[in-house]
């Protein structure tokens, strides 16, 4: 199974012929209502095991774009909230998104929908065609558990970003995303959010089953052990906090992971590898793809002063014990700028050594330390203070030098543990989200070297927490339903 695994990492770059889905899905037409393959008839796309292989490779490669984890679900959505501003004479890169200036028509929002829509369309030929053909059983399990987990992980991005929060007493009749299992499906209509997260659940459940216990370390792939991540995450929206804790749980007791500290924490963000990683999108020397860190720093090469287009938030970079927390150290420089002044910059992403492009690390979507933040949220949710409080004083002991804990309660201990997510995970693409599950708004505080919309307020209420659907869907689907406001 490693050799497989090994011999995949190499030969990606060879498959990504099954992302001309992408080129073709993105038109003017509805974006279901276009077929993929010109050429191929709908019975040969996949026809052995290798066939099921190459779609496979497409999606892995999907997640790699700007318009998935490459950019805009790791920082992008961060960007748009209070924990950073645009910088005095920034280019304006995801300026739109950044005021708040959203509509059907925003790039940003078109492309995220055929991105994940397209990467939807591999997996369901994997999974509409793969029991027709023959092969290693155990090895068609995997690409079927595989394919169930993408396809689960892509409609849960979409349903965050275009549809409402998940509320139990609301959310049968919220409007949600279609929710594709079959390609032959056009013109869809909206499923609630309700529909969605039951979808979900259920090919993460098919997809426990078919993936076999890690007899491999790859966190470059859909394993179980990201299934029972995404599961905690998931149950974790709903408010199952029995359910959350209980996969949480798994993971933090794994012999597969450990949380890392001092210099391995550094490294784990320098060279993309470390204990900590559950799941990280698989760049390469040869295939790589969109630089998250390059809007923080914005220069050609390292022997230039950066141009940031975006700098941190005061608040976040006061958060931080800049002597004892190893993450200060990691996720922050002071330095100065090609503007001619000198400042915080984010450095979460410093340029893998590995890798030309400034700013190019391997987004990690999925790390222990979240599971920790899940298990320590929900533990405060069901009223057991003292086990959240073991969680977070865990956590932190691998990230600040002599922590000696915490002995908050209530609502001052779900407050500190909200806040712990921000100091740990801002930048990785979960702020925006977290802000919006809670039913918070944000307002933006102006400081220093800071240009435009850096005193933007957004109310827990706007209408825009919900992206509209892209213009070109609604050109070319009658049944789908624009969100309200737009």
């Amino acid at each position: 199974m490693k050799e497989k695994i090994k011999d995949m990492h190499r030969k990606i770059k060879y498959y990504t012929s099954s992302l001309l889905l992408i080129v073709a899905l993105v038109s003017c037409e509805s974006f279901f209502e276009k077929d993929p393959y010109d050429s191929t008839k709908k019975e040969d796309i996949i026809t052995n095991e290798k066939d099921a292989q190459t779609l496979l490779y497409g999606m892995y490669a999907g997640f790699k774009s700007s318009a998935s984890y490459g950019t805009y679900l790791t920082v992008l959505t961060d960007i748009m909230t209070d924990a950073s501003l645009a910088s005095a004479g920034f280019t304006n890169q995801m300026g739109d998104l950044y005021a708040w200036k959203i509509n059907p028509g925003t790039s940003e929002v078109g492309a995220v929908w055929s991105n994940h829509y397209a990467s939807i369309y591999n997996t369901n030929y994997i999974l509409n065609g793969i029991d027709e053909i023959e092969g290693d059983v155990d090895n068609i399990n995997r690409l079927k558990g595989e394919a169930l987990a993408g396809r689960a992980l892509l409609h849960y991005n979409l349903v965050r970003l275009y549809g409402k929060a998940y509320n139990a007493t609301t959310s049968a009749t919220d409007l949600g995303v279609p929710y594709i299992t079959n390609n032959d499906i056009t013109s869809p209509s909206r499923h609630t959010v309700a529909e969605v997260y039951k979808y979900i659940v259920d090919d993460l459940e098919d997809a426990e089953v078919l993936l076999q216990d890690n007899m491999y370390y790859d966190n470059m792939v859909f394993t179980k052990d990201f299934v029972k991540g995404l599961m905690a995450r998931v149950l974790l929206d709903m408010k199952n906090y029995d359910g959350a804790i209980a996969y949480a749980t798994q993971l933090i007791e794994s012999p597969s992971y450990a949380l890392s500290e001092g210099l391995g924490f550094i490294n784990m963000w320098l060279h993309d590898s470390g204990s900590e990683i559950i799941w990280r999108v698989g760049y390469s020397p040869t295939d790589y793809g969109a630089a998250p860190g390059y809007n923080f720093y914005n220069r050609n090469n390292s022997n230039t002063l950066p141009l940031p287009d975006y700098i941190p938030a005061e608040w976040w970079v006061n958060s931080f014990n800049p002597s004892l927390d190893v993450r200060y150290t990691s996720y922050l420089t002071y330095t100065q700028t090609g503007f001619g002044w000198t400042g915080h910059l984010i450095r979460k992403y410093p340029t893998n050594p590995a890798y030309t492009s400034q700013g190019l690390n391997m987004p990690k979507p999925m790390r222990l330390a979240e599971m920790y933040l899940i298990r320590a949220e929900a533990h405060a949710y069901n009223n057991t203070d003292d086990l959240a409080r073991d969680d977070i004083n865990e956590l932190l002991s691998k990230r600040i030098i002599d922590f000696t804990g915490i002995s908050l309660s209530g609502d001052d201990l779900k407050e500190y543990i909200a806040d712990e997510r921000k100091r740990e995970l801002m930048f990785e693409g979960f702020y925006w989200f977290d802000l919006k599950r809670m039913g918070k708004g944000f307002e933006r505080v102006p400081q220093a070297n800071t240009s435009t919309a850096n005193d933007l307020q957004i109310a827990a209420d706007d209408y825009r927490w919900q992206w509209p659907i892209p213009t070109s869907e609604l050109n070319g689907n009658e049944n789908i339903e624009q969100n309200a406001g737009y």
